[in-house]
């Protein structure tokens, strides 16, 4: 039904990025962009535009509207990328303004295509599938609302004469039974943990921005092989190995990454997965150090504003700066400062996940942090 969205691109497709953002917000639309090429758009071009409030009908100016026209034209471009969240009527207008042959994205749709390239597992595919409808349901009113404009586009054509009600009705039978799916998944999940604590084995969740090095660390430390350098949102359901240190054993989970402003749909629908990191005994949080400042600080309190989300906020948290192999002293400690002045309450560590360097360290902080935490989980005993 929404082939033309999730299609996968032969040839790189040319694309522009389309943004209404603050003077602050500039770090949103770098990321945009980052996501676009890593899902394998060829960005040729941005556009930005800086308005008290979004245009009601096309998010931004007609003015502008028109200068994105004149790019599309210009480079033979076939995809638009809204840094922004779209409204159904701004995107179908928008797309009855630009053609129906210009593929448009809003950021949601953009991340959930990387999703989908990325969805491995059964329990990754039906998350991704149940954010999809989730978000594209309000659009099949919309649809109607502006006179059938797109409905063969939008795959309605063929359910009869009120075509927006049966898709309505089989995509609300379809999000229920996803959901029941997911939380029977949900529960299994938490009776493997309830075990796992069960068996003395704590939990250590492993989280990051997107692309921090979190597979890179968790391969290290339970000697796995997990791909990595894929872009963002390699992992997309959690991954669990025993870790044995300093004579104690315990479960590393890696999971999902974060972005700025994780859509809440998508938090939702993963939670199967992001309920691991709430029912951890520790949260070892990674931080790519190498970051330009600007980033490295977004990031970092993008990271602890999810996990407190996810969690309450209650949780111990170790903090990892990873990729100290890419930056020299003096950065490290600038970098160092940016991030304590953040996160004054939590302890941190520097590493470098892919050089080995000071990973005994780092296990030695967090089996101390699990004695702490949870002192009848960890013990001499090895358990199996």
């Amino acid at each position: 039904m929404w082939k033309r969205l999730v299609e996968v691109m032969e040839s790189p497709a040319k694309a522009i990025i389309v943004g209404l953002l603050p003077r602050e917000g500039t770090s949103k639309l770098h990321e945009v962009e980052e996501l676009a090429r890593n899902r394998g758009y060829l960005v040729v071009d941005k556009v930005v535009q800086s308005r008290a409030t979004p245009h009601p009908a096309y998010l931004i100016g007609p003015g502008k509207l028109e200068e994105v026209k004149e790019r599309i034209k210009k480079f033979g471009v076939s995809t638009v990328i809204f840094a922004n969240d779209l409204t159904p009527g701004q995107y179908f207008r928008l797309q009855r303004e630009l053609g129906l042959s210009i593929n448009i994205l809003d950021r949601v749709l953009l991340i959930l295509e990387i999703f989908e390239k990325r969805a491995m597992t059964s329990e990754a595919k039906l998350q991704v599938e149940l954010a999809r409808l989730k978000y594209t349901l309000p659009w099949a009113r919309e649809l109607v609302r502006l006179k059938g404009f797109g409905s063969e586009k939008m795959g309605f054509g063929s359910l009869g004469g009120y075509p927006y009600k049966a898709y309505i009705s089989f995509a609300k039978r379809r999000i229920k039974l996803l959901e029941e799916k997911l939380e029977k998944l949900k529960l299994k999940e938490e009776q493997l943990i309830a075990h796992r604590k069960e068996a003395n084995m704590p939990i250590v969740a492993l989280t990051g921005y997107t692309q921090s090095g979190k597979t890179t660390l968790f391969n290290l430390l339970a000697g796995e092989s997990k791909v990595v350098g894929l872009g963002p949102f390699t992992t997309l359901t959690t991954c669990a190995r025993r870790v044995k240190a300093l004579g104690k054993n315990f479960i590393i989970i890696d999971s999902l990454g974060f972005i700025e402003d994780m859509p809440q749909l998508i938090l939702k629908a993963f939670h199967a997965t992001l309920v691991e990191i709430k029912l951890a005994d520790v949260i070892l949080l990674l931080v790519d150090v190498s970051d330009p400042p600007y980033k490295l600080r977004k990031k970092v309190e993008t990271s602890l504003s999810t996990i407190t989300e996810v969690t309450g906020g209650e949780k111990p948290l170790l903090i990892a700066l990873n990729k100290i192999d890419l930056v020299g002293d003096s950065r490290l400690e600038y970098s160092s400062k940016i991030v304590r002045k953040i996160a004054s309450e939590h302890d941190m560590v520097v590493i470098s996940a892919k050089k080995g360097v000071n990973i005994e360290y780092l296990l030695k902080k967090l089996v101390e942090m699990l004695r702490l935490t949870s002192p009848p989980l960890l013990n001499d005993r090895d358990v199996t």
